[in-house]
C-alpha cells in the first residue's frame, strides 16, 4: 500500500507546513459551510489538487472505499432519525463533507513523505518546548496518525478479499450484505489496532525515547 506517491508536481514541491495549514483551514471551513454551492467549490479544490499531483483516480477511489460505506451509513441513519426528505438532505450533506475531508487528507499524505510531515509538525508545535512539552514525541505521533489514514483502505480491501474468497458476494438479501460489510469494518479496526501494537513493539525494540531523536542533514 502506497503512503507516499513520488512526483515532481507543484503539490509535491509545496512545503509540507503549507499543506498541513491548508488542510487545517480546509477542515474548519468545510464544517462551517451550509450551502451546496460552497461544498461544490470545496470539492473542486480537492479534485484540482489531486489532478495537479497526478494521483490516479482509481487509487483515490480504492482508498475512499471505506469512507463511501461510512457515508452510506450516515445517510441511512439521518433518514431514519428525521423526516425522509430532511434526513436525506442532511445525510447527503454530511456524507459529502466526510468524503471531501478524507480525500483532502489523502492528497496531503500521498504528496508528502514521512520525514516532511514530521518536520512540519515539529515546526508547528516547537514553541511548546518552553512549556516543557515533548515536542518531538508529539510531532512523531501526529505524523504517524496522518500516515495511518491511507492504511485504512488497505486493511479494508484485504478483509473484503478474504470475505469474497469465502463466498460473501453470493449473498442476495440487503440485510445480509449489510451484516457482511459491518463485520468487515470490525475486522478492519482489529487489524489496525494490531498494526499499532506491532509498531509500538518495534519502537520499543529500538529503544525509542531513551535518547534524543536525531535528523539527517539536508
Amino acid at each position: 500500500m502506497l503512503t507516499y506517491l513520488k512526483g515532481a508536481s507543484p503539490v509535491h514541491a509545496c512545503d509540507a507546513r503549507v499543506k498541513i495549514a491548508a488542510l487545517l483551514a480546509y477542515s474548519v471551513g468545510i464544517f462551517l459551510v451550509t450551502s451546496w454551492w460552497v461544498i461544490l467549490a470545496f470539492a473542486a479544490v480537492v479534485i484540482a489538487a489531486a489532478a495537479v499531483a497526478r494521483i490516479p483516480v482509481g487509487m483515490m477511489n480504492r482508498m475512499l472505499a471505506p469512507v463511501y460505506v461510512l457515508a452510506c451509513f450516515s445517510v441511512l441513519f439521518n433518514v431514519l432519525a428525521a423526516p425522509i426528505v430532511d434526513g436525506l438532505a442532511a445525510g447527503l450533506f454530511l456524507a459529502v463533507r466526510m468524503v471531501l475531508l478524507t480525500a483532502a487528507s489523502f492528497v496531503v499524505c500521498l504528496t508528502s513523505s514521512s520525514s516532511q510531515l514530521l518536520e512540519a509538525f515539529r515546526w508547528f508545535i516547537s514553541p511548546l518546548r518552553h512549556l516543557r512539552v515533548p515536542v518531538d514525541d508529539v510531532a512523531f505521533t501526529l505524523s504517524l496518525a496522518l500516515r495511518f489514514i491511507p492504511l485504512v483502505e488497505r486493511e479494508y480491501e484485504l478483509v473484503r478479499m478474504a470475505q469474497r474468497s469465502r463466498g460473501s458476494d453470493l449473498a442476495r438479501s440487503f440485510p445480509k450484505r449489510l451484516r457482511i460489510v459491518g463485520s468487515a469494518f470490525a475486522t478492519m479496526f482489529v487489524n489496525l489496532f494490531r498494526r499499532a501494537d506491532t509498531m509500538a513493539d518495534a519502537m520499543d525494540a529500538r529503544c525509542y525515547g531513551v535518547a534524543a531523536r536525531t535528523r539527517l542533514p539536508k
